[in-house]
């Protein structure tokens, strides 16, 4: 399974999260390392600046004196010097963290290696912050400063050694500035792809026969002028569809009346019965060819659809059948309802029954049938004429096209297949032409739900 998302929008959201989240950890390291590691070496530079300022301090001024000079030094100051018998709790090295690395370096390279920083083994206790809360605040640091032969412990405000970490709170910036950018990323790509996507739906609805409306034309520029040119060639099709049925229509009108006057003329002629038989059969397919020009001419697409039953369809179309004198079995199953437009099916399955019964040699079955694992239900109708080449199935579902010879040397216009395949695309169905087990043709229609 690809993890790349298929939509637009979504690969847009991805890149711009990927990118947004390349910059900001970017930030974070430069920060980091321009900004942060520099004041920490700055604040350890204080921070040794004031103990050699206090051993200096604690070697000049007289012992007497020292108490007064610590009680000062930590009323102005906030330090703490302790003398080493006044700690009476066990220490221990601080944790070696990047503030108290750089400070413990610069006290080991000024006072010697026995120079270094703890805290308390035991923790502080906890505290009551202004929102009534009780927090434990973190252990102070205290450093141990050789003067003289002795040593001096030293308790620094923390904020004296380690500076404040502001990474959490650059990071915590970053995201918040990453999701507003990707937010409004976001929504701009939408606005693009909306357009898209109905130019999409429409193009699709398009190519199953459908009449879309015209897509609103908004967008960037390049969206629109796509939105334009499909309107047009939209306009432009159903201009060439209208003209095609008019004069379908026209054509197939104008030849029922000289049709009509050959047969009543036919029928007054002194010909022997067989001549007049071929002569009057000749007139029929004629008709026939009439009959599915008009079929072809008509526009489906305005007709509703509504809840119909495939099956019951399927036995009117045999009743149908019946009364031309075309004989069918069936093999009916109980289908659900489906959205279908009730003529234009019934108009698919005449095409469908009557390419049987003029190739088929007699032999037609009706059979209706759902695949309980998918879900689709079909109507097919089999024959057992000389069948259809798999490589001409497609060639033969367009209109005009005709077998040679017509699978058995019948006329007709080549139009039955192309009604029937638009009909299918427009109910959303497939239209296969299939081979049958025993010879013979079964021409199928599936239908989703």
């Amino acid at each position: 399974m690809s993890l790349i998302p298929k939509s637009l929008l979504a690969r847009t959201a991805l890149v711009i999260a990927l990118a947004l989240l390349a910059s900001q950890l970017a930030s974070v390291l430069l920060f980091r390392y321009y900004s942060q590691t520099p004041r920490m070496q700055l604040i350890a530079v204080q921070y040794i600046g004031h103990l050699k300022t206090i051993r200096a301090a604690l070697e000049v001024i007289p012992p007497a004196q020292h108490r007064e000079f610590l009680a000062k030094l930590r009323e102005e100051r906030g330090i703490r010097v302790i003398p080493p018998q006044r700690i009476t709790e066990a220490v221990e090295l601080a944790p070696d963290s990047p503030g108290i690395g750089a400070a413990r370096e610069r006290l080991r390279e000024q006072f010697g290696p026995e120079a270094d920083i703890y805290v308390y083994q035991r923790p502080p206790r906890p505290q009551l912050a202004p929102d009534g809360k009780q927090v434990v605040p973190p252990p102070a640091l205290i450093t141990k400063l050789p003067v003289g032969t002795s040593y001096y412990w030293v308790v620094f405000p923390r904020s004296r050694v380690i500076e404040q970490d502001l990474s959490l709170a650059w990071i915590g910036w970053g995201v918040l500035g990453a999701i507003l950018s990707l937010v409004g990323s976001v929504f701009l790509m939408w606005r693009v792809n909306r357009p898209l996507e109905a130019l999409a739906n429409a193009a699709r609805a398009l190519g199953q026969g459908k009449n879309p409306p015209p897509v609103t034309e908004m967008g960037p520029g390049e969206v629109r002028a796509v939105a334009t040119a499909f309107n047009q060639m939209r306009t432009n099709l159903t201009q060439l569809d209208q003209e095609r049925a008019t004069f379908l229509a026209g054509v197939s009108h104008d030849l029922r009346t000289p049709l009509s006057r050959l047969r009543l003329g036919i029928e007054m002629l002194p010909a022997d019965p067989a001549t007049r038989g071929d002569l009057e059969q000749d007139i029929h397919d004629i008709n026939l060819v009439i009959d599915q020009f008009l079929d072809f001419a008509r526009d489906e697409s305005s007709e509703p659809a509504q809840p119909m039953n495939l099956t019951q369809l399927a036995l009117g179309a045999v009743e149908r059948a019946a009364r031309m004198q075309v004989a069918a079995k069936t093999d009916l199953a109980e289908l659900p309802p489906q959205m279908l437009r009730p003529v234009a099916m019934q108009r698919a399955m005449d095409n469908l029954i009557n390419n049987a019964a003029r190739h088929g040699r007699g032999d037609i079955l009706i059979q209706t049938h759902r695949d309980a694992a998918s879900g689709l239900s079909a109507l097919s109708v089999f024959d057992r004429g000389p069948g259809i080449p798999v490589h001409e199935v497609e060639r033969l579902k367009k209109a005009f096209t005709r077998m040679d010879g017509a699978r058995s040397g019948e006329s007709g216009a080549g139009l039955g297949l192309a009604i029937v395949e638009r009909i299918a695309r427009m109910h959303g169905a497939k239209f296969d032409l299939l081979p049958r087990a025993g010879g013979g043709t079964e021409a199928r229609l599936t239908f989703a739900g």
